[in-house]
């Protein structure tokens, strides 16, 4: 077996294809070149941890992709796309699609939501969540649909005072929204993209023609609005990218926190070390958003290549952090390491903002889960499918039993 072989195959497997690392689907993009050119998409493809670092805190590569962005897919001979931007008008706006200042000063409105203070004044509400839906679970509970999605989904409309009502709504709209970033090349992607986005800022105007709860992400940004900072549309744009990220990243995260540390044979780590160790090295082997991208405006040396002024270039935050050069022994789940950063979360200004309460949402669900259910096993294999080239934990049904009666993960 060659050297490249080696460093993809999983320590944990056994020769089951079930027990495979999950995150082989883009592991083995790991090789000699850290920086290297994908012909088939014609981007730049960044998998090593230093490098990805460098490209993340460069002044010359634009966070605002999705104005000039394209791979080969989104070539102007492609469905007649000409010179149109990507994704839709109101992504564009999102802030986490732009540089400063807009970036700056559209983040610092809703910067406080996600203060310390009011991420441990709410950590009492997500622990009284996590704990109804392990009571209603009866010793085995399906982690995604019955924990992760409800819990994360509840969690932000509190946050930003949407109606409880609306938490059900939100896995589908994170769905077509989801694809309408990675393949807006596609017609019917784009018509569920829009229209789920059409939804989401119809229930926000709902909300702001009522009494908009105090303290909520919704008064911020109509208080912005009235005070002349934002306009309507960018009271939309920072709505919708924090219903959608806000959901969709920590739901897949719990998800997939869950399934690492069963696929190692962890699970007795989550008693017996602190549960922001935990998360974090969980955060590290298994990233819930597996890549960013960004717009080179300027010729870029990284790693003794030029990536020209233009250039898409895609950093490959999962296999970054699974960098040996950054980790020792990488492909192992370990619940001591001291990990000094990783890249999850991203880094520089554009360091997810919602990163604290991500991990607070995790920690209390794996805390909770660790406690009650001490002798968790899979009670089936767990269900992936490919979501335009994204592989998607669907499904995760775990119980509460004694290990001999665990199915082999």
């Amino acid at each position: 077996m060659d050297e490249k072989n080696r460093a993809v195959r999983c320590p944990y497997d056994n020769g089951d294809p079930i027990e495979m690392d999950p995150c082989r689907d883009y592991l083995h993009m790991r090789g000699d070149e850290a920086v290297d050119w994908d012909e088939d998409l014609g981007v730049w493809l960044v998998t090593g941890f230093r490098e990805a670092t460098a490209i993340l805190r460069h002044p010359a590569m634009s966070a605002a992709w999705p104005e000039q962005g394209r791979t080969t897919l989104h070539a102007p001979a492609v469905e007649g796309a000409g010179d149109a931007a990507r994704t839709s008008d109101l992504v564009r706006r999102w802030f986490m699609f732009n540089d400063n200042p807009v970036h700056s000063r559209s983040r610092e409105i809703v910067a406080p939501l996600f203060a310390a203070e009011r991420i441990a004044a709410l950590r009492p509400f997500v622990a009284g969540l996590v704990d109804e839906y392990l009571d209603s679970a009866q010793g085995r509970v399906d982690v995604i649909a019955d924990l992760a999605i409800p819990l994360s989904s509840r969690v932000i409309c509190h946050i930003l005072g949407l109606p409880e009502a609306v938490a059900s709504r939100l896995a589908g709209w994170a769905n077509d929204i989801a694809a309408l970033l990675v393949a807006d090349y596609l017609p019917d992607v784009v018509t569920r993209g829009h229209q789920a986005l059409r939804e989401m800022t119809s229930v926000v105007d709902d909300v702001l023609a009522t009494e908009v709860p105090e303290g909520s992400g919704l008064r911020l940004l109509r208080n912005a609005q009235r005070d002349g900072l934002i306009d309507q549309v960018d009271v939309w744009a920072t709505a919708s990218l924090l219903v959608y990220a806000g959901f969709e990243t920590t739901s897949t995260f719990i998800g997939k926190a869950v399934r690492a540390t069963l696929h190692a044979d962890a699970w007795d780590g989550l008693r017996s070390h602190e549960p922001a160790a935990v998360v974090d090295e969980l955060l590290r082997y298994d990233t819930s958003v597996q890549q960013v991208a960004r717009l080179a405006t300027a010729p870029v040396e990284v790693a003794g290549r030029l990536i020209a002024a233009g250039d898409l270039v895609l950093i490959m935050l999962g296999a970054a952090n699974r960098d040996p050069q950054a980790f020792d022994q990488p492909d192992h789940v370990d619940f001591g390491r001291r990990i000094k950063r990783h890249l999850t979360f991203g880094y520089g200004a554009h360091y997810c903002l919602g990163a604290a309460l991500a991990r607070m949402e995790a920690e209390v669900a794996l805390e909770q889960l660790g406690r009650r259910w001490p002798s968790t096993v899979p009670a089936e294999p767990p269900t992936t499918r490919t979501h335009y080239g994204i592989t998607v934990l669907e499904h995760l049904t775990v119980r509460s039993e004694s290990r001999h009666d665990a199915v082999q993960f």
